[in-house]
């Protein structure tokens, strides 16, 4: 994952991505232009999600034929490209766990599922962030009444879901937005009830 400067600017093997998708999204929208490149090669192409399908990629059968197709600092990638496939270690790649398959020496390390770009066809596919929800929201009882400024119930007003504030902040497993809904959704209707 590389930003229009041609660098690196996450550890892409950190954490599984529905872990890290929230975070970043957010991530991206604040490097130059709000857009990554997303480079694979053949190794792991079959590994992407569905919606890869619909996407349109840059393709190219040497690394340096995919750059010159990229809007970025070229010789920069090139040079970041270099130096991550210098960086892979050797190990058993396995994209089911965290394998530990990293890069040494970078300043921004790749904790897992590193494996070295040198196996055509390879692709790059641009990448933004998009809204999953706003982290925002409103203060709620524990019955999930919107809470006034002065901090007192305000009554026959229930929030659940990404209405419910304090919850999460940068980052969130995905599927808890779901259970917040849920739960805060059933204390609602609970408490309205017996209003």
């Amino acid at each position: 994952l590389v930003n229009a400067r041609g660098l690196r600017f996450f550890d892409e093997g950190e954490d599984f991505q529905f872990y890290t998708y929230a975070k970043l999204g957010g991530i991206i929208l604040n490097e130059p232009g709000g857009i990554g490149w997303q480079i694979f090669d053949s190794k792991v192409q079959h590994l992407l999600e569905g919606r890869y399908k619909t996407g349109m990629p840059a393709m190219a059968d040497t690394l340096d034929a995919l750059v010159d197709k990229l809007s970025l600092d070229r010789a920069a990638c090139r040079r970041t490209l270099e130096a991550y496939n210098t960086a892979v270690t050797e190990g058993r790649f396995d994209p089911t766990v965290r394998d530990g398959l990293a890069t040494r020496g970078l300043p921004l390390p790749k904790s897992n599922w590193a494996q070295r770009l040198d196996t055509p066809p390879f692709v790059a596919y641009p990448v933004t962030g998009g809204i999953t929800f706003t982290f925002g929201g409103v203060r709620v009882s524990d019955c999930a009444q919107v809470m006034s400024t002065s901090w007192t119930a305000i009554p026959g007003l229930y929030a659940c879901g990404e209405m419910v504030g304090g919850l999460f902040h940068g980052n969130y497993p995905g599927g808890t937005g779901l259970m917040s809904g849920a739960v805060f959704g059933r204390l609602a209707g609970a408490h309205a009830a017996g209003d």
